[in-house]
């Protein structure tokens, strides 16, 4: 981005002073204080500490020292944030609990500042300039979906020098992951960066089944390439071109495990989350029978051998017992273009962008393996891959499979006038197309199809989406008018409008049987929605003897989700669920103290959540989403601290207390408790959303022989416990949780190479992020996400600049 040649001066002279390599190591050590980081929050460069937004930013050096390599490692860094593969990213207690493949994320996930609409946690971070997490509703520059907040990954850009740096790291779980760039110019206004990810590791779950084999699941095999090209074509006009490809082919697990007590009524019992299977009377039996195939299957064959004694479901949550080889097939290609115009006065962006998603994911759907459940000879082929099974086996198959195209484009006018009164003005457009199909295989159903000559590929029962389209457009505004040296007033709006189209169905082998059933005919719906969001702020940065600098902020904004369409079972109605909105009343304080080596942030807020989205998966597959009102409250405590020269401390504290405020009844169809029809969840805690959390970080280093440094570090962080779903029943609660990481780093004093020894997840927890319910087919048995188990390994940095 273009910005005025005093700040590129400032920004030149701070980063010579900090990254300067002739300094010895004893000098690197003693004359450190609290870095100045700076952020693009308000789409115009600013400092942290500046800027009146809760945010947490990590640069380069932070990202490493922290040993954030991935998404899910961020949370252990952020305030109020939780994220993990089944439930993407929650922020506050705000994430998506609507189940539809129309609806939004509550997270507005950028890369160099292009939203991402099928964002993906898959990814490794690396070669990042800088990671930027805003917390709170963000409804004016980023609009749509980032009621929770905005995750920004801004990639290092080229530079006019040469420079080049590999990262290797092997670790526990036969791990090998590579990371380097190389830098350099083309010609005088041309100047490039290439850079690469790789990862390659076994599984993290042991796989305990008889008959198999594979021993171990949920590995990675991945890697990443980016080239990124800036164009300097005048003393005015600057551009980057961004393209990066993404490729995984593991045998990555979403789902792992099965937590169940057996019920022979209802396949699990809702009330219990035991070690067991669930009852296959209720899932195989009644199926069974209602296909007239009575007496296929032995009664209870997952829990009991045919000679009667039991056979045992795991408890330990690293290990699992399952006959299929699960497959994760994911290809990304993410292409950018942005161009600055810079008028002396006023810069002009433009920030085209194009994102294409491939999914192909393919694992066990009953997480167990059905050998010996046959009562007579068979033989049977499963799905379009045409998995062939016998008597010995009963393999239940899930099938996932998307493909996502995104076209973006932003215009932005951004002023720097020497007066009171700036401003950012903008225009934003974007198109979403996706197809997606969900596919549940179950042997009764495949051998049902076989012999009533259906097609292979419809033996489950397969929700297919083969048109998804969003269109949505935007104006946007916001201004900074500086009342006195001292206080500035924020104000911003944003208009939005957005529709949606699907084209979706449910299909069965059961399907054929209807007469009037027509294998070409899809079922189609519709909505729109428009919609004024804002923000009203007010900033103060008064003069205090105790404090180095000082910022005081308030602000009222809304945000604003997107509403979705509800295709059920039943494909002649197509209701929608509405929007949501929360109207955010924050304040906060951000202060420097003793001569820079202190930093201590609060923020508490407000939520009015109007029309939170709430969704469930009815018996017979289709989906149920609603709305209900919300509140929300919480604080937030940061702190870094450099109480000596060589050690650092870094503190993060947050509160948390959410509630759903008005009476709301399930539809008996989803509620699960047995017997209990419908249940109130008026009062019930929002999910993902902690009372409390707690980060504690130590960093302490030293020179050795003035050629040297050694840095130790250990990262400890602990969570309240939460619920996974707003019924809040016990087996809904999530368990308290806390890790603890740790590092030790021998680097020279020219900062071109380093050696870490690093461990993760010290004690070795197996804790649980969440907790779903899978479908009825199955027994509705509970789906455990666990955190990686401990990691030891070595890191080697090379660079040469």
């Amino acid at each position: 981005m273009l910005v005025s040649k005093n700040h590129k001066t400032k920004v030149a002279v701070t980063l010579g002073l900090l990254f300067s390599s002739t300094c010895l190591a004893e000098d690197f050590v003693s004359e450190k204080e609290i870095e100045v980081i700076e952020v693009s929050a308000q789409k115009r460069v600013s400092a942290l500490q500046e800027t009146p937004i809760a945010i947490s930013a990590f640069n380069k050096g932070a990202l490493d020292d922290k040993n954030i390599e991935d998404a899910l490692d961020i949370q252990f860094a952020v305030p109020n944030m939780i994220i993990s593969a089944n439930s993407g990213y929650n922020i506050r207690g705000v994430g998506n609990n609507a189940v539809s493949s129309s609806s939004d994320p509550g997270t507005g996930v950028h890369i160099n500042g292009v939203y991402m609409t099928n964002n993906t946690i898959e990814n490794e971070f690396y070669d990042l300039q800088s990671i930027e997490v805003l917390r709170g509703p963000q409804g004016t520059l980023y609009g749509r979906n980032t009621t929770a907040g905005v995750v920004n990954a801004i990639t290092r850009r080229p530079t006019d020098s040469f420079e080049v740096y590999a990262h290797a790291e092997i670790a526990s779980f036969s791990t090998l992951r590579t990371t380097g760039a190389v830098n350099f110019s083309i010609a005088d206004n041309i100047q490039q960066r290439f850079a690469f990810n790789t990862i390659n590791r076994d599984g993290f779950t042991d796989n305990v089944a008889d008959n198999v084999d594979f021993s171990d699941i949920d590995g990675r095999d991945q890697y990443s390439l980016r080239s990124s090209t800036a164009f300097q074509f005048s003393e005015q006009t600057e551009g980057l071109l961004f393209i990066q490809s993404f490729r995984e082919d593991s045998n990555r697990m979403y789902r792992i495990g099965v937590r169940c007590t057996s019920d022979e009524v209802l396949g699990c019992n809702p009330d219990s989350a035991g070690f067991e299977y669930p009852n296959t009377d209720f899932t195989d039996g009644s199926l069974a029978a209602l296909l007239g195939l009575s007496g296929l299957t032995r009664s209870n064959y997952y829990n009991t051998n045919r000679d009667g004694t039991l056979r045992s479901n795991p408890s330990d949550p690293r290990k699992v017992r399952t006959d299929v080889d699960p497959i994760t097939e994911i290809e990304e290609l993410i292409v950018s273009l942005e161009l600055n115009h810079d008028f002396g006065e006023y810069v002009f962006t433009s920030l085209t962008a194009y994102h294409d998603k491939s999914f192909f994911g393919y694992q066990d759907f009953d997480n167990a393996d059905g050998t010996d459940a046959f009562n007579v000879p068979v033989s049977y082929t499963v799905g379009p891959e045409q998995r062939l099974e016998n008597t010995l086996n009963h393999s239940s198959i899930r099938r996932d499979e998307s493909d996502s195209e995104q076209y973006s484009q932003e215009f932005r006018l951004t002023s720097y006038l020497p007066g009171d009164l700036n401003y950012t003005l903008g225009a934003f457009w974007m198109k979403y197309e996706s197809s997606s199909e969900a596919s549940f295989y179950v042997p009764e159903l495949s051998i049902f199809g076989d012999a009533i000559g259906v097609p292979r590929s419809a033996h489950g029962f397969n929700f297919q989406t083969p048109y998804f389209e969003t269109n949505t457009w935007a104006l946007f505004g916001e201004a900074y008018y500086s009342v006195s040296e001292d206080v500035q007033i924020t104000a911003g709006l944003r208009y939005t409008e957005e529709d949606k189209d699907i084209l979706t169905r449910q299909v069965s082998p059961l399907s054929y049987l209807n007469p009037t059933f027509d294998d070409s005919v899809f079922s189609s719906g519709e909505g729109a929605w428009e919609e004024f969001t804002g923000k009203l702020g007010v900033s103060y940065t008064p003069d205090l003897d105790f404090t180095d600098d000082t910022l005081l902020f308030a602000t009222l904004s809304r945000g604003y989700k997107g509403g979705g369409i509800n295709p059920g079972a039943d494909a002649s109605s197509f209701p929608t669920f509405d929007p949501e909105y929360i109207n955010a009343i924050e304040a906060g304080t951000k202060n420097t103290l003793m001569n820079k080596k202190l930093q201590m942030n609060a923020t508490t807020f407000f939520y009015k959540y109007d029309g939170y989205q709430v969704g469930g998966i009815l018996p017979d597959g289709g989906t149920f989403n609603t709305n209900v009102d919300a509140e929300v409250f919480g604080a937030e405590f940061e702190m870094v601290a450099l109480p000596t020269d060589g050690l650092l401390i870094n503190v993060n504290y947050a509160l948390l207390e959410t509630e759903v405020i008005e009476d709301f009844f399930t539809s008996p169809d989803i509620s699960m408790p047995s017997g209990s029809g419908p249940v109130n969840i008026k009062g019930n805690e929002l999910t993902f959303a902690p009372n409390s959390s707690i980060q504690l970080g130590i960093q302490y280093e030293h020179a050795v022989f003035d050629e040297y440094l050694v840095k130790y570090q250990l990262q400890a962080y602990w969570q309240d416990d939460f619920y996974s779903r707003l019924y809040n029943l016990d087996m809904d609660r999530l368990d308290s949780w806390n890790q603890v990481d740790g590092s030790i780093t021998l680097s020279g004093a020219d900062d071109l190479w380093a050696i870490e020894l690093f461990a993760k997840n010290i004690a070795d927890k197996a804790s649980y992020t969440s907790l779903s319910v899978e479908n009825s087919l199955v027994g509705r048995y509970r789906l455990p996400n666990v955190l990686e188990p401990r990691v030891v390994g070595l890191r080697f940095t090379y660079q040469y600049f």
